[in-house]
């Protein structure tokens, strides 16, 4: 009867990672992949490039574990989470990229839906506000959209998403607190456009 393999910590992993050992890039896959998945899921909600925005995240996960300063990473866990919402932010803008030369006429976040049930009107609504959110943090300063991301969407507190984007404390609260007046400014525009 064959033994399951020795457990081993995540220092472990990393290094066996960074010295590019194939057991260590299965471990990380295997301890990553719920976090990740569950950081795309919060940011894009179901799509159908989900699986290949998977591939891509881990693809970047491998090649940042190729470079002098993967040692230093201190929260995996954290880290990976930070790679899928850059990875997520990506993608977002490539949608709004795409639905603008696609159709010129349609506002960032149209979309057109089919819904069945007495839940119409909701699931619409909501189904709106998302992608507005999703449009509007594509649309900003890539820096301030990570920070947002991290922090309100993934709940990272301000120390972590300070080292996830490798700043200071005092700048990664810059960033928070410039992302938040630019989503209300965003915000405050659509609704008196909705008004008129």
């Amino acid at each position: 009867m064959p033994q399951a393999p020795p457990s081993r910590s995540q220092a472990e992993v990393l290094r066996g990672a960074v010295a590019g050992e194939p057991w260590a890039y299965a471990a990380l896959y295997d301890a990553l992949y719920p976090i990740v998945a569950r950081a795309l899921q919060k940011i894009l909600h179901q799509t159908h490039d989900y699986e290949d925005l998977v591939q891509t995240s881990f693809e970047l996960i491998v090649r940042t574990l190729q470079k002098p300063r993967a040692r230093e990473i201190e929260n995996l866990a954290a880290w990976a989470s930070a790679i899928a919402a850059r990875v997520a932010l990506d993608s977002l803008r490539a949608r709004i990229r795409e639905r603008r030369i696609i159709n010129r006429d349609a506002e960032v976040g149209d979309e057109v839906a089919v819904v069945a049930g007495p839940t119409l009107e909701r699931e619409l609504a909501v189904r709106s506000e998302l992608a507005w959110v999703q449009g509007a943090l594509a649309g900003m300063n890539p820096e301030q959209a990570e920070a947002v991301l991290l922090h309100d969407v993934l709940g990272h507190d301000l120390w972590e998403v300070a080292s996830l984007t490798e700043v200071s404390p005092a700048a990664a609260q810059k960033r928070l607190s410039r992302g938040h007046l630019e989503l209300k400014r965003r915000a405050e525009r659509r609704s008196k456009a909705v008004r008129k």
